[in-house]
């Protein structure tokens, strides 16, 4: 049985997707400071910064079924990232390989205004 090379596209482009937004959320748009002399020992982690909560914000996240390990990776991985942040929410849906229902899932996030 082949299958469609269109769904696999499909498919492929909302975990890219998903995982590219969960990426973008997680990033900062301040420069990176420049630094003066090289530093003797590694700096510590410093506090706040980026890792400060902030305004609340909704994430919408569909993947295919995690029939494949590297699917069931990048949905672990985007809720275990989402639990540590006490102003990141996750929405994530049923995962499925049906096409119809992971289009009927995606506009169910656009309506929600994830």
């Amino acid at each position: 049985m082949t299958q469609n090379p269109g769904r696999r596209g499909f498919l492929f482009g909302g975990a890219v997707i998903g995982a590219g937004a969960l990426i973008t959320a997680c990033t900062s748009n301040e420069p990176a400071a420049q630094a003066s002399a090289p530093a003797a020992a590694p700096a510590a982690a410093a506090s706040g910064g980026n890792d400060a909560p902030g305004d609340k914000v909704v994430i919408g996240f569909s993947a295919p079924a995690a029939d494949h390990g590297w699917i069931a990776a990048i949905s672990k991985n985007a809720a275990d990232a989402a639990k540590q942040y006490s102003d990141v929410e996750l929405k994530a849906v049923e995962p499925t390989n049906d096409i119809n229902q992971q289009i009927s899932a995606v506009e169910s996030l656009i309506q929600a205004k994830v």
